[in-house]
């Protein structure tokens, strides 16, 4: 989902425009300039690592799926391979990035695996016991706003559509709560103003985590 226009880091009092979740490199902001490749914060290389984990188990599972949504699974998980050992390369992990550009197969899912263990997405700072009572109303305002003109009773999402927008509450029922926090945090972005980074607060973003969930 894209959040657009006048929008702030700390203020989603804007215009948006929504897209489904996908795969997106978020970068850190400073100064108003992209960050530099070593300032790319570490939470983004984790959740793009469960992403793809996600996307290619249920790529395995691709019995039932529409023929648009294999394509559209088999495209992100490809384009996501590509930028994936550069950002390991980043995060100083050179023997990971080797063992991503020549897995396949089973090699790839064991190589995600490995890579996940070595580079965990840290949830404690999106732990629901810190979430006051206003972030949780905060929460169903932003879906409300944001998100359920998307993704409300949208299931699997239209068959006919590569990425489609899926129903958020189905997709943290069936997607590891690691996996589904990780599609959040990546595939909330903001427009070119905000040269598309997630425009959320880690007490947002933990909040619409907990209200999906629950």
């Amino acid at each position: 989902m894209t959040f657009k226009s006048n929008i702030s880091i700390r203020s989603i009092n804007a215009t948006a425009v929504l897209y489904g979740i996908a795969v997106v490199v978020v970068f850190a902001l400073v100064g108003g300039k992209p960050a530099s490749a070593d300032e790319l914060q570490p939470h983004v290389l984790a959740a793009e690592l469960l992403i793809v984990r996600g996307d290619l188990s249920r790529l395995n599972r691709a019995m039932g799926l529409p023929p648009a949504h294999i394509s559209g699974l088999q495209d992100r998980i490809k384009g996501a391979l590509g930028l994936l050992p550069w950002m390991l390369h980043q995060a100083g992990d050179n023997e990971g990035a080797d063992q991503l550009r020549t897995a396949n197969g089973r090699a790839l899912r064991e190589t995600l695996d490995q890579l996940i263990a070595r580079h965990p997405l840290n949830l404690a700072p999106y732990a629901s016991d810190r979430l006051t009572a206003k972030q949780r109303r905060e929460a169903f305002v932003i879906h409300d706003t944001y998100c359920a003109g998307c993704h409300d009773d949208t299931g699997d999402g239209d068959a006919d559509t590569a990425l489609p927008a899926r129903d958020l509450f189905a997709m943290a029922r069936t997607a590891s709560p690691e996996t589904f926090l990780a599609r959040l945090i990546n595939g909330v972005k903001g427009d070119d103003t905000l040269l598309f980074a997630n425009p959320l607060t880690t007490q947002q973003l933990a909040a619409l985590w907990s209200l999906y969930r629950e």
